[in-house]
């Protein structure tokens, strides 16, 4: 289980200061992984998760309950950078199903799929809510809406090209 101190070692040799808000940690965690992070709000079902993270071969994608309050939301979003951060293994989706995920009208049978647990240990489970409640308490200093895509410096123009494409979603 990842303890504060290690939390702080992981947030410096991401170059973020000791408080920070989501997006500057969306930016850093892109940016370290090179390749771009999408946050997409989706109205997910109140009774179920309020969050998944897919992991595609050239995107990070992460989608998060929209009906609920702001700072719920950064709660769930940190919850899925946990497991980034924490390392733990992710589904790698590819083919027509990381292109639906991409597109602005996601079949409901992939967001079904994709919010099934990324990992199936119940201790990342804790491990990731565990570092959640960390970035919370300790490092985040605002409740702010967030950028749909976050793009680190380096990626490839056949990306952004994509992105273009692909538009904003909707919201």
């Amino acid at each position: 289980m990842m303890d504060h101190r290690r939390l702080r070692r992981e947030l410096r040799g991401l170059g973020l200061p000791a408080h920070f808000t989501v997006a500057q940690l969306a930016e850093s965690l892109a940016r370290r992984r090179g390749r771009p992070l999408r946050l997409r709000p989706e109205p997910l079902p109140v009774a179920g998760l309020s969050g998944g993270l897919l992991v595609t071969r050239d995107i990070d994608f992460i989608a998060y309950q929209c009906n609920t309050s702001e700072l719920h939301q950064d709660h769930i979003v940190c919850h899925e950078f946990g497991h980034l951060l924490a390392g733990h293994e992710t589904v790698t989706v590819t083919g027509n199903d990381a292109l639906r995920l991409l597109a602005p009208n996601i079949d409901p049978a992939v967001v079904r799929r994709m919010l099934g647990r990324s990992c199936s240990s119940e201790q990342a489970e804790q491990e990731a809510e565990h570092i959640a409640d960390l970035l919370m308490a300790h490092h985040i200093t605002r409740w702010t809406s967030h950028a749909e895509w976050v793009l680190p410096d380096g990626v490839s123009d056949d990306i952004r090209n994509l992105l273009d494409t692909l538009g904003p979603g909707f919201d």
